[in-house]
């Protein structure tokens, strides 16, 4: 039955994300799950009164849209919603744990209270004296409660540590000296530290000591380049697109650093998979506006059923007054060889904006329909600390990045109707989680990625669409040769660049190890840099070839602050022993 629902996928990979990955309830099957998960979604609506014909019709629909691969909730949905183990969970992906981590008996109750309801988790650790000692606490916690084999999700953290703490720079090497395999770490940077380390100069630390923050950005590359570890955080620049900052400022974020949240707060996942939205004539944004109303209600019902489930209360205030969602995609480098575009092309970052502009947009537009049917987020209620209402949100954000397919005055028209009848249900909608094992379900390249490597998706026993994606490219642009002997020289060699292919051809399949760090770099920003077309940042780690230095990891960081970024990992292939080996 796994290979009916999924026959784009290999029954080993699809076993490995449904089953092992604890997806399916014991003895479940898939159609099972999907039944589960489109009525516990839509039962909710019972209470804003939808007629029962007519929520029949949504969890069909809801259905259809899974089955087919183009639209799927975040696996924490998938794996929580409509199970009797945790029909007193909520249904989010991630959230910043609101504790006092000195108070280590409550906080840790807390924490896994959270950790049992599969969320991912965000601790800033810049109040604490000691971050580095609560860093390994958490994380033995995390180790302790996974020993138990009670969950169905890998516990994942973030830690985040601002840049003037007296002891930044032990955080900075806690992964290089330490096993901490249940973070990741990152240091929280401004537009002031950046500039004075890019020009070598001296900074305060918060205790009065002095250092060079030259120096000290070395040193964060210098670890990068070792492990992995530790990234880059810009909450200033988050809390900058944070339209009630005023009222719940960011002050971590979720594990791979997509997303800003306050303490307490979550949010609702779901992905569009891109390449059931393309046509020979092009994108048929029609079907995807559907799509993008149909999700955005498909996330808000997400978000009411979840509230009252949080383990504390400031999740469910927090709920109550944004009401925050997470539209995302999938399958970007797949639309790409669609179209023949290079990854690494200006078009393709312009098919791109275009792309995420419009899905931005319309879901901004079906939060406000929903709002007229069902009431705003009570954020809408703070006129005077709600930059919607107060200030010119929308149109400083958006209406300056105008793209071929979304005009600034369809953002000004957008911005004004909100302005004028406080309509709106959730207070931002979209951002660009990492979505692994979304993608791998969906058959796909994940998120916004390039393709990380030919073996990943070519080689046996992970064979996916993406690979089917790869072999119609092949096919199309093998002229007189034989596209299996391309296929297999490109395993073996885990490139395509010294097959038989036109040039052209071959510049369309690189890898994320063939693509420059700054065109990978260039594409984040168009999209979620500070002139991006979406919500919220993106999960990106710049792949680099084993023999990268470390001139090159900082050069990186530099440009990511250069570029408007919001947050950057750096990851030097082959450099941790244990590296994965598929998405």
């Amino acid at each position: 039955m796994i290979e009916e629902l999924f026959s784009y996928q290999s029954s080993e990979t699809t076993d490995e994300v449904l089953t092992k990955g604890r997806i399916l309830a014991p003895g479940e099957r898939p159609e099972e799950m999907f039944d589960r998960v489109t009525n516990a979604l839509f039962n909710v609506e019972e209470v804003f009164n939808t007629p029962s014909e007519e929520i029949d019709e949504l969890k069909y629909r809801l259905s259809q849209y899974m089955r087919k691969r183009a639209i799927l909730p975040g696996t924490p949905t998938l794996t929580n919603a409509g199970r009797p183990e945790y029909q007193e969970s909520a249904l989010s992906s991630c959230v910043v744990v609101p504790v006092d981590l000195r108070r280590k008996n409550e906080a840790g109750e807390e924490i896994k209270a959270y950790y049992r309801q599969n969320v991912g988790s965000g601790f800033n650790f810049t109040l604490y004296e000691n971050p580095v000692d609560l860093l390994i606490w958490v994380n033995q916690l995390s180790a302790q409660e996974t020993a138990t084999d009670l969950y169905d999700r890998y516990i994942g953290n973030i830690g985040i540590l601002h840049f003037s703490h007296p002891k930044i720079r032990e955080f900075i090497n806690a992964k290089r000296e330490r096993n901490l395999p249940h973070f990741n770490i990152s240091v929280d940077v401004n537009e002031a530290f950046m500039e004075a380390a890019i020009a070598g100069q001296d900074y305060k630390l918060s205790d009065g000591t002095i250092i060079n923050v030259g120096q000290l950005l070395r040193q964060m590359a210098e670890n990068a380049w070792q492990n992995g570890d530790p990234g880059i955080i810009y909450l200033e620049r988050m809390n900058k697109d944070n339209p009630v900052s005023e009222i719940t400022p960011y002050t971590a974020t979720a594990p791979c650093a997509e997303m800003g949240l306050a303490p307490g707060e979550t949010c609702q996942f779901g992905y569009i998979n891109l390449t059931k939205f393309t046509t020979p004539e092009g994108i048929d944004y029609d079907q995807l506006k559907e799509a993008v109303y149909f999700l955005t209600r498909v996330l808000d019902n997400g978000v009411e059923l979840s509230i009252g489930r949080y383990p504390d209360s400031k999740s469910t205030e927090i709920a109550h007054l944004k009401r925050k969602i997470g539209i995302s995609v999938c399958g970007l480098a797949d639309l790409f060889l669609a179209y023949d575009l290079p990854y690494d092309s200006e078009e393709a970052r312009k098919l791109a904006r275009d792309v995420l502009a419009f899905i931005n947009y319309h879901s901004k537009w079906a939060s406000v329909k929903l709002a007229e049917e069902r009431g705003s987020c009570e954020a809408m209620q703070y006129a005077d600390r709600n930059r919607y209402l107060s200030g010119r949100f929308l149109e400083e954000k958006y209406a300056l990045q105008k793209t071929r397919i979304v005009s600034s005055e369809q953002w000004l028209e957008l911005a004004q109707h909100i302005r004028q009848t406080g309509n709106l249900r959730n207070i931002l909608t979209t951002a660009l989680p990492p979505s692994g094992r979304t993608s791998i379900l969906m058959g796909v390249n994940p998120s916004i990625e390039p393709i990380f490597g030919v073996s990943t998706w070519l080689g046996s026993g992970s064979r996916t669409v993406a690979s089917r994606a790869i072999t119609g490219f092949v096919i199309k642009h093998s002229g007189g040769y034989n596209p299996q002997e391309i296929l297999n020289q490109a395993v073996a060699e885990g490139s395509f660049q010294g097959t038989s292919l036109p040039e052209k051809a071959r510049a369309c399949l690189k890898t994320a190890k063939e693509i420059s760090s700054e065109d990978q770099l260039r594409m984040v920003a168009d999209l979620v840099g500070t002139k991006g077309v979406f919500d919220e940042s993106a999960s990106k780690t710049v792949i680099l070839p084993n023999d990268a230095s470390v001139e090159h990891v900082l050069k990186i960081f530099i440009l990511a602050h250069q570029l408007g970024l919001k947050n950057i990992s750096v990851y030097r292939d082959k450099s941790l022993p244990n590296q994965p080996t598929k998405l």
